[in-house]
């Protein structure tokens, strides 16, 4: 059965598998078409992720439903007491875990970007030009739901950040905030005060702790360690060594940056957590469609998402903030 003109229209299926068959956003879908499947919204968070920083450091949770519960569970405290030959232990020696609940509740966001005939038509990319724009829509979709997660606080003028409270704002609220103004661009004296302000109970894998900072304070960072004349100095100087305190990785974001507070001086965050004590969750029912209005002469590329980020535990996250990172 032939397409009716309407159809014919909506027809704009997406694909760019790069050479030898690399994973890329094929069959995400075109107008009018039903929500992404469950493995394409799983491969477009991952394609998101591999792109940015704390996308793909971070614990990523998702459900078919837009408004959902995570269960968390752990032990505070000690739970193995004195034993006694075929005795149970007294009622008091007994231990529960810690249990809680992380309610993500989703926000809707979505992109839309229109791309005239003639730009298809005059470049010489031809096809090639279509599978640039969606790997390129696809990592900005990627760095802006990052921004939203990093910076998001409900009393920002910014309409898209007001959106929800995000992982630095929520740990200056209910985590353990240290106003870092008086510390300058002391940054080694900064992460110090961190990790020991960090409740012990949280240090016992620092491997999975890190330290989150803009690129800017990183680069400072570096530039201070590297004018030491030491051999690591001169090694950091030459080379892009990634930088640790007391074992704890520095981990260096973009979407920091863009939270950035110009001001005299400018201002910055720094986060120590652990990884996966941030949550960046999905509502599963994702579009990624493609539209053209012969009337507009333009195709359009939309990104639609329901999304959150959460802190599951906030007493295990310590930030400073006002961080001073004037150049």
């Amino acid at each position: 059965m032939s397409l009716s003109t309407e159809q014919l229209l909506q027809k704009a299926v997406l694909n760019i598998t790069g050479p030898g068959g690399d994973v890329g956003t094929q069959d995400f879908g075109g107008a009018g078409q039903a929500p992404l499947s469950i493995e394409q919204v799983t491969q477009f968070i991952e394609l998101m992720a591999a792109e940015q920083v704390l996308l793909g450091d971070v614990r990523t949770v998702t459900s078919m439903s837009a408004k959902w519960q995570e269960s968390i569970i752990s032990f505070a405290d000690r739970i193995t007491r004195p034993g006694i030959e075929a005795t149970r232990l007294a009622p008091s020696d007994r231990k529960k875990p810690t249990t809680g609940i992380v309610e993500i509740s989703t926000v809707l966001v979505r992109a839309e970007i229109p791309v005239s005939d003639e730009v298809f038509e005059d470049n010489v990319a031809g096809q090639n030009l279509t599978a640039s724009l969606e790997r390129l829509i696809t990592d900005r979709f990627g760095f802006d739901l990052e921004d939203l997660f990093a910076n998001g606080d409900t009393t920002s003028s910014d309409d898209y950040l007001a959106q929800l409270d995000g992982w630095l704002i929520t740990a200056k609220n209910d985590g353990h905030p240290i106003d870092g103004s008086t510390y300058g661009q002391d940054y080694q004296e900064i992460f110090r005060v961190l990790l020991n302000t960090m409740p012990k109970r949280y240090l016992r894998n620092r491997q999975q702790l890190r330290y989150y900072v803009p690129v800017t304070l990183e680069q400072k960072y570096r530039d201070i360690l590297a004018s030491r004349g030491t051999p690591l100095g001169d090694q950091l100087l030459m080379g892009n060594t990634p930088l640790t305190y007391q074992g704890i990785p520095i981990t260096p974001a973009p979407s920091i940056d863009a939270g950035i507070v110009s001001g005299s001086p400018d201002t910055t965050s720094v986060l120590l957590s652990h990884r996966d004590n941030l949550y960046a969750g999905y509502h599963r029912q994702m579009k990624f469609e493609t539209w053209r209005d012969p009337r507009e002469g333009a195709t359009s590329f939309i990104v639609t998402a329901r999304v959150d980020a959460k802190v599951a535990v906030p007493d295990a996250t310590v930030i400073a903030y006002d961080v001073d990172v004037e150049v």
